[in-house]
């Protein structure tokens, strides 16, 4: 993830070179107008000057460039997140998973509120109260699903408290990004390329630590849930280069292993154009999107899917996911309801 995260620096190198271009393009004009004769240009007053702009003594100064070592905060939010969700998952079924991860538009408008002081109005509070009743839902269909497969898994009730916990992680990362931008004058490509390059270089030192660590002595609940047994059945917290050599043993993964990397660096240079060009909203729109994806792959029986991954129908979990739209949609203010006056501080109406 953070590698196709790094791949954003390539966005953003030439995001600089343009700007240099330009510049360089625009002291050279300079150069040629000041070799004009002075008797040749036209002589313009401060009267006239503002005429033209108005506003000119009202612009605001210009934030502070940042200093790429802060993103190393919201990247270690990130690391904390992506791991912890990793456990996560193998406790639940993957539209489980996804559709669980709603629960971190309740914690952004909480920190948003408690450290950036944003408002929160009532569209905003219905409309993660309405994500919140869905959650509850899909939480009940995994807890009360008695079939023989579920039965087999591990407790979902655990996947679902690490979920809990990794969005808490990637709320404070949403705050710390908002807060950045807030402060310096930060590019979008910049801000994902650097948070990429600190967690793969903090991923890697982990990665070297963890390699010499071992569990041997450990209890067998705590091998089991956190160490790794190697061909040579010693335990380790992480054998990194066990993992390659059983990547080496098949193409196929090393095939998944290079797209995921693509996926995520075009999912980031996509998400902040998408931003620029159109809006956030549009953005969250997308982010729902996938979700009616995850859950229509695993319930389509797809014949390159190996047997047994599949998923069956669950009326709760889909009512539950109904509501995660209709939250998601109301507090983004995709949707505007009218009633209550839900819709008098959204944003169209406050512009108007």
């Amino acid at each position: 993830m953070f590698i196709g995260e790094m791949f954003s620096l390539i966005a953003y190198a030439v995001v600089l070179y343009k700007k240099r271009t330009k510049k360089s393009e625009l002291t050279i004009e300079d150069v040629k107008d000041s070799l004009v004769d002075d008797s040749q240009k036209t002589k313009i007053t401060d009267e006239e000057s503002k005429k033209e702009d108005p506003q000119i003594e009202e612009k605001d100064p210009e934030l502070p460039p940042a200093n790429n070592f802060i993103f190393a905060i919201s990247a270690m939010c990130d690391l904390c997140c992506s791991t912890i969700s990793t456990f996560a998952i193998t406790y639940l079924s993957s539209s489980l998973y996804q559709m669980f991860r709603g629960v971190e538009l309740f914690f952004i408008m909480i920190f948003s509120r408690i450290f950036l002081k944003n408002k929160i109005y009532r569209h905003h509070a219905v409309g993660v109260g309405t994500v919140i009743a869905g959650l509850t839902l899909v939480g009940l269909s995994a807890i009360l699903d008695t079939n023989k497969k579920q039965e087999e898994a591990k407790d979902p009730r655990v996947g679902m408290v690490l979920l809990v916990v990794a969005q808490l992680f990637s709320s404070s990362q949403y705050v710390v990004q908002e807060n950045f931008v807030k402060k310096y004058t930060i590019n979008s490509f910049q801000l994902v390329g650097f948070e990429g390059f600190w967690g793969t270089v903090v991923y890697t030192i982990m990665l070297l630590v963890f390699q010499q660590v071992h569990c041997d002595s450990w209890t067998e609940i705590l091998q089991k849930n956190v160490c790794i047994q190697n061909e040579n059945n010693e335990w380790r917290i992480e054998d990194t280069l066990y993992a390659f050599r059983q990547m080496n043993d098949n193409f196929a993964i090393w095939l998944v292993y290079f797209l995921y990397i693509a996926s995520i660096a075009l999912y980031n240079i996509v998400g902040i154009n998408l931003t620029q060009l159109v809006s956030s909203t549009a953005r969250a729109v997308v982010d729902t999107v996938r979700t009616v994806f995850v859950w229509a792959f695993f319930l389509i029986p797809w014949p390159i899917r190996p047997e047994g991954s599949e998923e069956t129908f669950n009326p709760l979990q889909f009512a539950g996911f109904v509501l995660l739209i209709i939250g998601t949609v109301v507090y983004n203010e995709i949707v505007e309801i009218k009633f209550m006056n839900l819709d008098y501080y959204t944003r169209s109406k406050i512009s108007y």
